[in-house]
């Protein structure tokens, strides 16, 4: 009686041991976001929502909305508002690392500017599974942005990223991640929820 117990009891711990290593590319994430532009020396504060929907085996869609204040030379509290949508791509290396690609269009409007500021930005790298309640990704990539009022930068700019996630559940966990460019770096903090 005791051996059907124990083999009953591994059938059922085993499955969820598996799961704490799955990499779920559909998830919602809202939290805390800075940055500091070394040229300029402007600050942004604020908070973001992203998600990710998985569609099919390998891609996925990108979407987010942030709301922050941003040091501008007139307006030293300027609300910033901006969305971005894009989409994915990611594929098995082990098994418990994928390659994964993104590219995403990123628009923001700035209280007292007249027009938009437009964004176009794509990345690749490796997300992995590096504990059963852990996991990371390092990602380099381009953004182009455009911006007619002077307002940002005309140019384009090569960048890096470094996060993870700790999972508290199969479900739930907290996300930190730090983006690093030639003259700029910012951090979000907040937790994601997977599907």
């Amino acid at each position: 009686m005791k051996r059907i117990l124990l083999a009953a009891l591994a059938a059922a711990v085993l499955p969820l041991a598996a799961q704490a290593d799955d990499l779920s590319y559909t998830y919602l994430q809202a939290g805390y976001d800075a940055a500091h532009n070394d040229n300029s020396g402007r600050d942004t504060h604020g908070w973001s929502g992203d998600g990710s929907v998985a569609v099919g085996e390998h891609f996925q869609v990108l979407g987010g909305f942030s709301h922050s204040d941003r040091d501008l030379p007139n307006n030293p509290n300027a609300n910033v508002n901006a969305w971005r949508l894009g989409g994915g791509f990611h594929t098995p290396v082990s098994g418990k690392t994928d390659f994964v690609a993104d590219v995403d269009y990123h628009q923001a409007s700035v209280d007292g500017v007249s027009s938009d500021t437009k964004r176009y930005s794509g990345e690749l790298g490796v997300r992995s599974a590096l504990a059963p309640k852990f996991e990371g990704w390092a990602l380099a990539g381009y953004s182009h942005d455009h911006d007619p009022n002077g307002v940002g930068r005309n140019n384009g700019e090569v960048f890096g990223k470094l996060g993870g996630q700790y999972k508290f559940t199969k479900n739930w966990g907290l996300v930190a991640e730090g983006r690093l460019a030639e003259n700029d770096r910012g951090i979000f903090i907040g937790p994601r929820v997977s599907f």
